[in-house]
């Protein structure tokens, strides 16, 4: 990012958000690969029916943690920005313990309900007694992740994503040769799910001091000398606004299994739910965009450089939109052999449930450098709308769809679901950039 072609065409700004962009999408890389090597080695250890079992005890554990969470990542992104902008690294230091705390809190009372509803009600969630033990466990994944997003943000502040890139390479490697090793020797449900915990252990421990040691570099300091959660009045209101939008994201992202659960057998879910899988990580590419425009976005909205701010948000939202007409335009394309190459014979059902997927996908992720800009200014709210707009499109399709097409209805519901949230976030993203046409 330092040839001099490159320098005169881009200024500093946008030289270091491409920059984190790319160790970014590094990131993802590695997580995709990861993530399709879980996939396809699960789904061979189980089977379709095994699957779906798997699928289901997952998608519970998520929901529950993910209705419970208020990931902090954003605010720290945000206001972590603002305070070491106007000389508050104190208020800075605030931030990032105020959102780790809240966080770890609301995961630990997660388990506790993922523990209570496994052991009362687990039958009628579709979790038969002998996997009991399975679900317990993998609900301890959300707890050992509670920090993620605040970790990573403190090290996009200060420009040290390359060492979240080489933690996420030895979390994905670890995982990767355990479900291996499960494979070879015949092993099943548990050790999947104890090589995925041992993969998380070693991600989430390395971003943990990671970040610690890191903090000075973002202008973090005193992070471990006090216990202060102080904070001021907007990162609360920020922080509410995102405990509703992860309330209804996390509705919506498991809602569907859940219910399809209810209308189709376990092996129509497991075929479902590879579909959504594979979709979910076509996804992966625009997290690093816009996780790695969004500090951007933040300095230059601070500091009042208006002309920076749109022109930064055009290319990124030119760069999203190219990107996701290549990437959801293979799937697309090559969406049979793609699914035989991954899953085998056996998953053959979900080719054309990926035609139905990819529509929504490539709409909202068209509009992922947009997407990034409520949150970089201190608005949680646009994002909260669009879930909210989202969830109420998902659920209409679902329960009107489901109960007589099945996985195909399903799929019109996720599709749906994500069109609608582009739809709403665009106007809220051009109010933003008119705005920031006005002095001060």
């Amino acid at each position: 990012m330092n040839h001099p072609l490159i320098a005169r065409l881009l200024p500093d700004s946008e030289r270091r958000a491409a920059r984190q962009t790319l160790w970014l999408g590094g990131i993802e890389a590695v997580l995709l690969l990861g993530g399709l090597a879980q996939v396809v080695i699960s789904a061979r250890i189980l089977g379709p029916e095994g699957f779906g079992v798997l699928a289901v005890i997952v998608a519970v554990s998520l929901l529950v943690h993910r209705l419970l969470s208020v990931p902090g990542g954003e605010a720290v992104t945000t206001f972590v920005t603002r305070a070491v902008a106007e000389q508050r690294p104190q208020e800075a230091a605030r931030v990032v313990r105020f959102t780790m705390a809240v966080s770890l809190g609301m995961s630990l009372a997660a388990y506790a309900i993922i523990a209570a509803l496994v052991l009362a009600a687990g039958s009628l969630l579709g979790i038969a007694d002998i996997h009991q033990d399975v679900a317990l466990l993998y609900g301890v994944v959300g707890i050992i992740r509670a920090t993620r997003t605040e970790t990573q943000a403190v090290l996009r502040l200060a420009d040290r994503v390359p060492l979240a890139l080489a933690i996420t390479q030895a979390g994905v490697i670890t995982r990767v040769a355990l479900l291996v090793t499960v494979w070879l020797a015949g092993g099943e449900m548990l050790e999947i799910v104890l090589a995925h915990i041992a993969s998380v252990v070693v991600n989430g421990a390395g971003m943990l001091a990671a970040a610690v040691l890191s903090a000075p570099r973002a202008g973090i300091t005193g992070l471990l000398r006090s216990p202060s959660l102080q904070v001021p009045p907007d990162v609360l209101r920020f922080q509410t606004g995102t405990f509703g939008r992860t309330t209804l994201s996390a509705l919506a992202y498991n809602i569907d299994t859940l219910l399809l659960a209810q209308f189709a057998g376990a092996a129509d879910v497991g075929i479902y739910r590879a579909a959504r899988q594979i979709t979910d990580i076509a996804h992966y590419p625009f997290r690093p965009l816009r996780n790695g425009v969004q500090p951007e976005y933040s300095r230059q909205w601070y500091a009042g450089q208006g002309r920076e701010l749109r022109l930064t948000a055009l290319r990124f939202t030119l760069a999203s939109g190219a990107l996701a007409a290549a990437l959801f335009g293979i799937l697309a394309i090559f969406h049979q052999p793609i699914t035989r190459l991954f899953l085998g014979d056996e998953f053959a059902g979900v080719a054309p449930l990926l035609l139905i997927l990819i529509p929504g996908g490539f709409f909202l992720s068209s509009i992922a450098g947009l997407a990034a800009l409520p949150a970089a200014v201190g608005r949680a709210w646009p994002r909260l709308a669009g879930e909210t707009a989202g969830l109420l499109a998902f659920a209409v399709i679902l329960l009107w769809l489901t109960p007589t097409q099945g996985a195909t209805g399903a799929a019109w519901g996720n599709t749906a679901y994500y069109a609608t949230i582009g739809l709403v976030l665009i106007p809220f993203a051009i109010t933003i950039l008119r705005q920031s046409r006005r002095p001060g």
